[in-house]
């Protein structure tokens, strides 16, 4: 499956409205082209191909452009009327489209290509004002390069796979996740950059980053199933945790309008969140040798274990209010979804008691998506989204009831 159409995601539920297939290997990137009904993919088969709305109501490609390497993510910039790309060779290439209602062959347009990374491209964004391409790479570093001259203008390099990029034009700040689960803030220069913080918070690789910068919000998707909005503009450090998904998050965008969060993940999952009503942060959690609630040493507590003539226990966390408590002292499970969990999650028996049943109403709904989502675009204008990966194949035995 290439991609699917979605309608609104406010909406009770969403409806399919085209499947666009022809690639012959993994839609890594698809978006929606303003004001049009066309769609623009690449893929690792190395072609780059617009898709155009026929009078059937079905998408035909109309258009495709074939690259030396696959093809690993894409930025599309209407007003420029370019394409920009990044391959797995690490190269990006900045397609000169000049659409004239879409009316254009891709094999005769101007082709830019820069070495930008010594491995795979992972991420890339083009900023109009300074007119320069950002990207990421698994080569471990971003790098910044100008459309202008051509010339690389400058590189920073990280400890992990960088995996993803989000950018800000007007403070010429770059947020970049990586695959040891933290997000770094730079500031880009001209030619150099400086680090200013790095955010920690998920337990798995970050894999989708969006900025959103009227509330300067940044959300982040990690492998530990989890989303996280960081609050950037408060300058307080709050963060909010959303767990809504059961395998790695891939996708998200961001609703100002409707205060909505939309979040993709790799077994099809989307998931809408409300993000108008009031939300609490989810706690720290507590150390401790011993249990909070009972006082039973947990294993490592050797002196306790020896002085008490009793064998450790294992230690949990109550996800309401944090504290390290043993097995005996959480049996009970709940959703809570004003902290996020919309899932039944572990508490203390305490906690458990203080939450009443309207409590447990959910703040999110749940879609499927029903393929691998590794990428998504949406135009809320029109009540358009467009998902992209690969096929999900259910190998499981079927169910005897």
């Amino acid at each position: 499956m290439a991609a699917e159409i979605h309608s609104r995601p406010q909406s009770s539920r969403l409806v399919l409205l085209n499947k666009i297939e022809g690639h012959s290997d993994g839609v890594n990137a698809a978006v929606l082209i303003p004001k049009e009904d066309g769609v623009i993919t690449v893929s690792e088969d190395r072609t780059i191909r617009v898709w155009l709305k026929r009078d059937s109501g079905q998408y035909w490609p109309s258009i495709y452009h074939t690259v030396s390497s696959p093809c690993s993510c894409m930025s599309y910039h209407h007003e420029s009327r370019r394409i920009f790309i990044g391959q797995d060779n690490g190269a990006v290439v900045v397609i000169y489209t000049f659409f004239i209602h879409l009316k254009v062959d891709l094999q005769r347009v101007c082709v830019c290509v820069c070495a930008a990374h010594q491995n795979r491209v992972s991420d890339l964004i083009f900023s109009l004002e300074s007119q320069w391409v950002i990207s990421t790479g698994h080569d471990k570093s971003i790098s910044w390069m100008s459309t202008q001259s051509g010339s690389m203008l400058g590189r920073h390099s990280f400890g992990s796979w960088a995996s993803c990029l989000q950018y800000d034009k007007d403070t010429q700040h770059a947020f970049v996740g990586d695959h040891s689960g933290q997000i770094t803030l730079l500031k880009l220069d001209e030619q150099t950059c400086s680090v200013i913080t790095t955010l920690k918070g998920h337990e798995g690789s970050v894999g989708v980053l969006y900025w959103d910068p009227v509330q300067r919000w940044l959300f982040s998707g990690a492998s530990d199933h989890s989303v996280i909005m960081w609050d950037i503009g408060g300058r307080q450090g709050r963060t909010l945790l959303l767990q809504g998904h059961h395998e790695k998050v891939q996708a998200l965008r961001y609703l100002p309008l409707t205060r909505q969060l939309v979040s993709c993940s790799a077994d099809g999952g989307i998931t809408v969140w409300n993000m108008e009503t009031t939300r609490e942060e989810a706690p720290q959690w507590q150390d401790s040798d011993s249990c909070q609630k009972c006082e039973q040493p947990f294993f490592w507590n050797i002196k306790q274990m020896w002085d008490s003539k009793t064998l450790g226990l294992r230690q949990h966390h109550c996800r309401k209010c944090g504290k390290a408590i043993c097995g005996k002292c959480s049996s009970k499970r709940s959703t809570y979804p004003i902290m996020g969990f919309e899932f039944q999650v572990r508490m203390c028996d305490d906690c458990y008691d203080t939450i009443k049943e309207e409590d447990r109403t959910p703040l999110a709904t749940f879609h499927e998506g029903k393929h691998n989502i590794g990428h998504m675009d949406m135009d809320p204008s029109r009540g358009l989204m467009v998902t992209c990966g690969t096929m999900i194949f259910d190998i499981s035995p079927p169910r005897l009831d």
